[in-house]
């Protein structure tokens, strides 16, 4: 099955707060483009599978989130949409 991040795919913008301040982060992207020069272009799945977290077995994608205010920098998991979910939020979306 396939699961897609909401975040990296423009569904939705992340939604998180800072857990020093409580300021809304800003999304500063995937923390796998981080690992090296060519990190960005490795498969997505590929890149879960020797990074150390469960991001793969629980269907999350892993962003670096940085705060504005306090200057803090924090990883945010996001559950990752499967087709089902991406209809049924693309819905709600649309008749709000």
């Amino acid at each position: 099955m396939n699961h897609l991040c909401p975040v990296c795919n423009g569904f939705t913008a992340l939604q998180q707060a800072c857990s020093t301040c409580g300021q809304a982060l800003q999304d500063a992207g995937r923390l796998y483009d981080f690992y090296g020069d060519y990190s960005p272009y490795r498969e997505i799945d590929d890149s879960k599978m020797d990074n150390g977290y469960m991001d793969r077995t629980h269907h999350q994608c892993i962003h670096t989130g940085w705060c504005p205010s306090c200057q803090a920098e924090q990883m945010v998991f996001l559950d990752e949409w499967t087709p089902a979910m991406l209809v049924t939020n693309m819905e709600k979306d649309a008749y709000q």
